[in-house]
């Protein structure tokens, strides 16, 4: 897994920053070509920055899928159901609960739902239950692009350690979590291990790729459509309502004051501007739905470390989590204080004074944890009832935020 990690963040650093020149090159073709309003905020903002944040983690998925395809068709996943059966009984699972977990991405990005269904192979429905449960604390291959673009940013030095160390943590969350549920809500015996292995078999390159190429075509299926879709939503209500006509004199009559001070050098004055403009434009994004919502949130999620606008990218994580880094994007995008050098999505995190380490690391442990994905929920209600799909996702979005308070607060203190 480590060498997974490892190989994934420097091979594939390349491409993406081929990916996010382009998607920049993009956004500029279309800023000369079209009037300036809101069709140019919508296509720049809502839909090149949302949309191409996403796709632009396409070379880190491809090359991650393909080396998890490896170990799956090699026959080692069976086997490591097998070796973890001990382990698994002790926290009250099964040995087959760790394909649930390896599915929704135990080894990381497998998705949830796939999981989900496969614990039906579970013969005892309080193992099947506390599984349902848990699984989603994997990075999925939705989560992944948000914890690479995090890890990247904010620790370059040591990128791969932290992604390994995230993911052998939701192991160890989940087993922990699992114990709990099995002691105090869903109580009863365990069941033996009984399992076929296959035979080890050295995979075949075409058989590798056409997997490897299925799971990432469904990765930017899923940017081109419902991505798109929510990220034009979100850009609604990152837009709407508009700043108060009174506030937009207030800052046009601040940029009128520098520019009739001649006693300036033109660098100084136009930094001065830009500086200007760039609180308007975040004055203006806290004034619309998705500002004001987020702003209402402050109160709790700041004890976490969160920003408003990471309140509403969470928020729309709940229907799908490559949401997350797309409502990011339109965010940092339509906000924008003016750092020139911070092209890509991480470095506009990085140049943010408020993404301290402590509360970059709590706000990677809510996301890794929080309610799972609507979709999931679904998956989750038709393989148990609606009863438990509701308890997942309070159940989880409580654990997340408790432990992310944690984080944040003890960290802050030895920062």
């Amino acid at each position: 897994m480590y060498a997974m990690f490892a190989a994934t963040i420097e091979m594939g650093v390349y491409p993406q920053e081929v990916f996010i020149g382009v998607f920049a090159w993009i956004g500029e073709v279309c800023t000369r070509i079209l009037p300036s309003g809101l069709l140019q905020s919508l296509v720049v903002s809502g839909i090149v920055d949302g949309v191409g944040g996403v796709l632009s983690f396409v070379p880190l998925i491809l090359i991650m899928f393909f080396m998890l395809t490896f170990l799956e068709d090699l026959g080692y996943m069976a086997r490591m159901a097998y070796m973890l059966d001990r382990i698994f009984r002790f926290f009250g699972l099964h040995g087959s609960s760790v394909m649930p977990f390896i599915i929704s991405g135990g080894i990381p990005g497998g998705c949830a739902v796939p999981g989900i269904m496969s614990a039906r192979t579970l013969r005892s429905p309080k193992e099947r239950l506390a599984t349902l449960v848990v699984s989603p604390f994997m990075m999925c291959g939705a989560k992944v692009p948000l914890f690479i673009m995090m890890t990247a940013a904010f620790f370059p030095d040591n990128a791969a350690r932290v992604m390994f160390l995230f993911s052998i943590g939701a192991w160890v969350i989940a087993l922990i979590t699992a114990r709990f549920l099995r002691w105090a809500v869903i109580k009863g015996e365990p069941t033996p291990f009984v399992m076929e292995l296959p035979p080890y078999r050295i995979p075949t390159f075409r058989g590798i790729w056409l997997h490897t190429w299925e799971r990432t075509w469904q990765y930017i299926k899923k940017a081109g459509t419902v991505i798109l879709a929510i990220s034009i939503l979100i850009w609604a209500a990152m837009t709407f309502p508009r700043l108060p006509a009174e506030q937009v004199r207030f800052f046009d009559n601040q940029v009128q004051q520098v520019m009739a001070q001649d006693d300036l050098e033109p660098a100084v004055h136009d930094a001065r501007i830009a500086a200007i403009r760039g609180h308007q434009a975040e004055a203006a994004l806290r004034n619309t739905m998705a500002g004001r919502l987020g702003d209402a949130l402050l109160p709790a999620t700041r004890l976490a470390g969160f920003n408003w606008k990471m309140n509403v990218a969470v928020l729309g994580g709940f229907a799908a989590k490559e949401v997350i880094v797309s409502t990011l994007g339109t965010a940092y995008s339509m906000a924008d204080l003016g750092d020139d050098e911070a092209s890509g999505l991480g470095q506009r995190l990085k140049a943010d004074a408020h993404w301290t380490i402590p509360a970059v690391v709590a706000c990677m442990v809510f996301i890794l944890l929080y309610a799972p994905c609507f979709v999931t929920v679904i998956a989750m209600a038709r393989e148990s009832n609606w009863k438990w799909a509701a308890f997942a996702v309070i159940f989880n979005t409580l654990l997340a935020y408790s432990l992310a308070v944690i984080v944040y607060q003890v960290g802050s203190l030895w920062e």
